[in-house]
C-alpha cells in the first residue's frame, strides 16, 4: 500500500513521484562472506524456532531439510485453471471461519493485524522485500495447514492488465475476488464501499489501519484519468523496465515499492489503501507478483544480487541493514533471519515462479 508519511495520516491519493535512483550494492565476494556469517549465526535459532512452531501446528516450513530438490511452482492467476482458482478461493474463505489466537478476529484478520502492527517497519527500508517474502510464505503455509489447501500461492501479473487494471480477471465474480464496492452504498473506509459480489461479498473484517473498526470488505476503484495516472503509468513497459534495470538493491526496493507496488492499492482503494491491506485477499496475489519481480531481478545476476541487501534496517532508521537482522512477526510465526529468505530455492523456502 502507499507508504509515504502523508498517506499514513489521511485517505487521499498522493501524486508523489518515484523516489530518485540510489546506486547501492556490494561486490559478490563480500556478500558471500556476509551470507556465510549470517547463516552460521542464525541457523540454529531459526531451526529451533521453526521446529517449536511446527509442533504447535501454527506453520510448517516448506523446506525444513534445507535442500530444495522439487520446488513448488507458483502460477499466475489465469494459469491455475477453473478448479484451481475455485479451490484457492475456498481455502482463503476458510481462514475467516477460524478464530485467531493472535488478535480479536479470525485467521484472516491476523494477517491485516500483524501487517499493521509490525510490517510497516519494513516499508521504505531494506526489509521491505524479505519481510513480505516471508509474510506471504506464512500465509501460504497457513492455507495448507489450517484449510487443507494443496496448491501454491498464485500471483497476479498486473503488467498484463496495465491498460485497464479494474477489468482484470482477478475481479471476476465467479472465479475471482469480486469487483468494485457497490457505488450505490455509503462510503466505508479508504474511499471505498462494501463489496457485494463474488466469494467475499459481505465479508466482515475487524481492523482498519490503527483502529479496531469492524466493517465490510471495501473497494473504491479509480476510473478514467486517475486510474491511468496512478495505475497504468506506473505499470506500463517503460515504467517496469526502469524498475528492473536498477542495479543496486536499495534503489530497486524504492523504485519497486513507490512505483508498481503502490499503483495497485491507490487504484483499488478501500481496505487496500492502508497498512491493514491484507483485509483484501487480493493483497497476497499482489505481493506474490512483487516477490516474483524481486526474484527476476535477483536472477539477472545471481552472483551479485542473490545476497544483495543494504539500506536502512527499518523505516526512518539510521542503522544499516544486515543479513543477520531478524524478520519480525510478533507471534504470527517465528522470527527468522533475513539471510534465510534471500534465496527461494534454498534454506527455509523451496518454490519457483512459472516463468
Amino acid at each position: 500500500m502507499p507508504s509515504s508519511e502523508d498517506e499514513r495520516e489521511e485517505d487521499r491519493i498522493s501524486a508523489e513521484p518515484l523516489l530518485e535512483k540510489i546506486e547501492t550494492g556490494a561486490p559478490a565476494p563480500s556478500l558471500r562472506k556476509r551470507y556465510v556469517a549470517a547463516t552460521i549465526a542464525a541457523v540454529v535459532l531459526t531451526a529451533l524456532s521453526l521446529f517449536i512452531w511446527t509442533l504447535r501446528g501454527k506453520i510448517e516450513p516448506s523446506n525444513s531439510s534445507g535442500l530444495c530438490r522439487k520446488p513448488a511452482v507458483r502460477r499466475e492467476w489465469r494459469e491455475l485453471g477453473s478448479l484451481g482458482r475455485l479451490e484457492y478461493l475456498r481455502a482463503v474463505k476458510c481462514l475467516s471461519s477460524i478464530p485467531s489466537t493472535v488478535c480479536n478476529g479470525t485467521l484472516h484478520d491476523e494477517f491485516a493485524y500483524i501487517h499493521r502492527m509490525i510490517g510497516d517497519y519494513s516499508h521504505e527500508a531494506a526489509p521491505f522485500l524479505p519481510w513480505h517474502r516471508y509474510f506471504i510464505h506464512i500465509y501460504e503455509q497457513t492455507l495448507k495447514k489450517r484449510c487443507q489447501y494443496e496448491g501454491t500461492l498464485p500471483y497476479w501479473d498486473w503488467t498484463r492488465d496495465w491498460a485497464n487494471l479494474t477489468q482484470a480477471p482477478v475481479w471476476d465474480a465467479t472465479e475471482g475476488f469480486g469487483g468494485n464496492g457497490n457505488v450505490d452504498l455509503p462510503t466505508t473506509v479508504g474511499d471505498g464501499r462494501c463489496v457485494q459480489d463474488g466469494p467475499f461479498a459481505g465479508l466482515q473484517v475487524q481492523y482498519y489501519n490503527e483502529d479496531w473498526n469492524p466493517h465490510c470488505l471495501s473497494r473504491g476503484f479509480l476510473t478514467g484519468e486517475l486510474q491511468d495516472h496512478f495505475g497504468a503509468q506506473r505499470l506500463n513497459s517503460s515504467a517496469m523496465a526502469a524498475v528492473l534495470d536498477e542495479p543496486g538493491y536499495y534503489g530497486f526496493v524504492l523504485k519497486l515499492e513507490d512505483g508498481p507496488h503502490s499503483a495497485i492499492p491507490i487504484t483499488v482503494r478501500g481496505d487496500f489503501l492502508r497498512f491493514t491491506a491484507p483485509n483484501d485477499p487480493i493483497f497476497f496475489l499482489h505481493h506474490g507478483q512483487i516477490d516474483r519481480l524481486w526474484w527476476k531481478w535477483q536472477s539477472k545476476d545471481p552472483e551479485a544480487r542473490m545476497l544483495a541487501y543494504d539500506g536502512p534496517s527499518r523505516h526512518n532508521s539510521s542503522v544499516t541493514a544486515q543479513l543477520t537482522d531478524p524478520i519480525e512477526m510478533v507471534g504470527l510465526a517465528p522470527d527468522v533471519s533475513v539471510s534465510s529468505v534471500m534465496n527461494i530455492n534454498d534454506g527455509l523456502l523451496c518454490y519457483k515462479y512459472q516463468d
